[in-house]
């Protein structure tokens, strides 16, 4: 996570990602290939999150229905956490991690929805999610 936010927020690729993000049409004009940045993105993305999938598969197990029982997990740490935040959505994870477990420990007969009370609680606090308290 230190190597991915120090890729972003301290190297002069990770400023050409930002300002792709922010403006394609102006980055393009400023000559920041937009198309190779976008692309190198995608495959890092794509190749951590392949990683995660195969460190996970152990923990987790592998069914058919996988995607579909966790995808809502994966939504919620990046409503809550904020979108294009990876500070806030770090502590999003750890926070609804938590929030999780201890629901399903404590209050059994309504512990999976402990998670959901918790987004709508931080949504209320935090309407742009996590990120903007860690500006």
């Amino acid at each position: 996570m230190l190597g991915l936010l120090s890729l972003v927020t301290g190297t002069r690729f990770g400023a050409q990602i930002r300002a792709c993000v922010d403006n394609a049409q102006a980055s393009a004009g400023l000559g920041i290939n937009v198309n190779r940045v976008f692309g190198v993105s995608f495959a890092l993305g794509s190749g951590l999150a392949g990683l995660g999938g195969a460190l996970a598969i152990d923990v987790l197990g592998l069914d058919p229905t996988f995607p579909l029982k966790y995808l809502v997990y994966f939504l919620l740490v990046v409503v809550v956490g904020g979108a294009g935040s990876l500070a806030g959505t770090l502590i999003a994870s750890i926070v609804v991690g938590i929030f999780d477990v201890a629901g399903k420990y404590y209050v059994p007969a309504i512990g999976a929805f402990v998670i959901y009370g918790l987004m709508l609680v931080l949504l209320l606090l935090f309407p742009g999610g996590l990120r903007r308290s860690w500006r």
